[in-house]
């Protein structure tokens, strides 16, 4: 049976249609898979070039503690990420600003250390004020109370506390049973020597800088109660009997001798004036707060 040309014709178009449709389906998928390739490799080589980092999401005092709370994760180039940029690893409950922080600094290690301070059984929060304070003192700032005498001795008695709270006159911060022991022991003789006063000194970057060591001996009868008090933890007990014993000899020399040249009736006397003036202070701190407390209402 002949062939119709015009069908023959039509035919071929169609086969050809066909032909060319399904090689630029062809070209159209090769071209689709190279570009996925491509794609791929981009986002292969983005990746190699960026680092999950973490930046703060506010301000850090030096000194303070930094939490994840404090963070938000981030992704930068490495080029701009520290070599030894920060992850989630590195950040634990102990882990303290060694410099002021800014908001949305990308953290480094070199920034950051673990801090010494142990969160024993023993720890209190304590609030004083009898202790002359600098001018410009603020949350989170880190200080040593010392204990001047009048002819110009002055002591170390607890080193580097980081102010929880403050008011005009009222510091608050946590103390170990062994320095609480201690510090009522230099309020005391404090009270009673005139002249003698109890201040305290700020850490200018308490981030890099170590605990100062202390340098005030309480007398005989409260190191004798701190080998018994079944709150002093060994560890601490033992470096403190260390310690007085090498400053022993200061404390009866220099100390001893400022008490004895006192009247003891003076002393007395000084004592519960001093004495007196702190409970009314304390009284009249407690009033405000509650009244403050009571107008939020």
């Amino acid at each position: 049976m002949a062939t119709n040309p015009m069908q023959k014709k039509a035919r071929n178009s169609m086969l050809i249609g066909i032909i060319i449709g399904l090689l630029i389906g062809c070209i159209g998928i090769a071209f689709f898979f190279m570009q996925a390739t491509n794609y791929k490799k981009q986002i292969e080589e983005a990746a190699a070039n960026t680092r999950k980092a973490y930046a703060l999401r506010s301000d850090i005092k030096s000194g303070s503690n930094i939490t994840m709370s404090d963070l938000v994760e981030v992704s930068a180039l490495k080029d701009v990420v520290p070599t030894d940029y920060v992850t989630m690893n590195d950040i634990t409950d102990n882990t303290i600003a060694k410099l002021d922080l800014t908001k949305g600094l990308v953290l480094s290690k070199s920034m950051i250390h673990e801090s010494d301070a142990k969160i024993t059984a023993d720890l209190r929060e304590q609030q004083y004020n009898m202790v002359i304070l600098p001018q410009y003192l603020d949350i989170d700032d880190y200080i040593d109370i010392r204990l001047t005498l009048a002819n110009g001795q002055d002591y170390i008695v607890v080193s580097k506390k980081r102010i929880k709270q403050i008011s005009e006159d009222t510091v608050w911060i946590d103390m170990y049973e062994q320095e609480t022991l201690v510090m009522t022991n230099a309020i005391v003789e404090a009270y009673k020597m005139p002249g003698a006063k109890l201040y305290a000194t700020r850490y200018v970057e308490p981030g890099n800088q170590a605990d100062a060591t202390p340098t005030y001996v309480p007398s005989s009868t409260v190191i004798n109660l701190m080998n018994t008090d079944p709150n002093i933890i060994q560890e601490a007990r033992q470096a403190l009997a260390s310690r007085y014993a090498n400053l022993m000899p200061r404390r009866e020399q220099e100390i001893n001798g400022q008490l004895n040249a006192i009247d003891s009736q003076d002393a007395q006397s000084n004592l519960e004036s001093n004495l007196e003036q702190e409970i009314t202070k304390s009284k009249e701190a407690r009033k405000e707060y509650l009244e403050s407390l009571n107008a939020g209402m």
